[in-house]
């Protein structure tokens, strides 16, 4: 997880499922940056990690060491994009645990396959119009043939580098400065209904959580995550989706995806978040302890 100092304990997904975790297992934080390894084997700095408040932001590290993090029953993998050459090298360092047979998750191997954005359009049961290029004459087609459409960078997260382009006078240069910035982007059709929100539906251990958290772009604006200061409120899952959704659940449980966040405007899935979702905390419905009891329940099923 990224350095527990600066995790807003009070929004965080991972350290309330921690939190619901503890009273189950023994839970250890691996200290950021001290990841390495040797021709055999993968080593870390590990604390006791014991959380007391998240209203308070109250815990406790204790007993560090340095261990073997094949000792280790399950790992969670839970660190924020940008998912860089940095981010990589942590992916192939805990692909060789997963090799190793220790259980890790999200699995390192799929995170490694697979985009967030790009598999949310494959998985979508209804196309949305997508390119993935760094080639700005083809977005410039792209735009003519729509009207509007959104640039986005493929491995940012909280709705960064997202920009709405329309046809007219400064259209080419947005593009041109967005390709530069980003060498390969996507470009996608604007949906119209982002103005009444998108929807983040949680799924775990292949179980479709039925309460969504609906996001509200702030006014002015279309990007709907909370990070760029929407507002929310709680609905159901539309019966409508289920059927896709079940499929998604499968497709995810079957690649050691544990924990996701799907993204939906109307029809539309435009994102799968497969490194590091949130919502827990603001769907509640005691969901952390949910999936702290189907992680416990994917351990004993691993190793028996």
């Amino acid at each position: 997880m990224n350095p527990i100092n600066g995790i807003n304990f009070q929004k965080d997904s991972t350290i309330s499922i921690l939190k619901s975790l503890q009273s189950k297992a023994k839970v250890e934080y691996i200290v950021p940056d001290s990841v390495h390894s040797d021709s055999r084997s993968i080593y870390a700095d590990v604390c006791d990690l014991k959380i007391i408040s998240l209203s308070q932001k109250k815990y406790f590290l204790q007993r560090k060491r340095r261990i073997n993090l094949n000792k280790l029953d399950c790992i969670l993998f839970r660190i924020d994009p940008p998912v860089d050459s940095k981010y990589i090298s942590q992916l192939q360092l805990f692909r060789e645990l997963e090799y190793q047979n220790t259980l890790v998750l999200n699995s390192p191997e799929s995170l490694l396959r697979f985009n967030e954005k790009i598999l949310g359009c494959q998985l979508s049961q209804t196309k949305l119009p997508t390119i993935v290029t760094g080639d700005e004459d083809k977005i410039k087609k792209f735009l003519e043939q729509h009207d509007v459409i959104v640039l986005k960078p493929m491995n940012l997260m909280a709705g960064k580098g997202i920009i709405k382009v329309k046809k007219n006078n400064s259209s080419k240069e947005l593009i041109r400065e967005h390709v530069k910035k980003y060498k390969v982007i996507i470009a996608q059709k604007y949906i119209d209904e982002i103005t009444r929100g998108d929807n983040r539906i949680i799924i775990y251990n292949g179980i479709i959580e039925k309460n969504v958290l609906r996001r509200m772009p702030p006014k002015g604006d279309f990007i709907a995550n909370l990070a760029n200061g929407g507002s929310f409120k709680i609905t159901k899952v539309k019966k409508k989706y289920l059927i896709n959704l079940e499929k998604v659940a499968s497709f995810l449980k079957y690649h050691s995806i544990f924990f996701a966040g799907v993204d939906m405007i109307g029809d539309y899935i435009t994102e799968i978040n497969i490194t590091s979702p949130t919502g827990v905390q603001n769907i509640k419905n005691g969901l952390s302890l949910k999936i702290a009891n189907q992680l416990i329940k994917k351990i004993r099923e691993y190793y028996n």
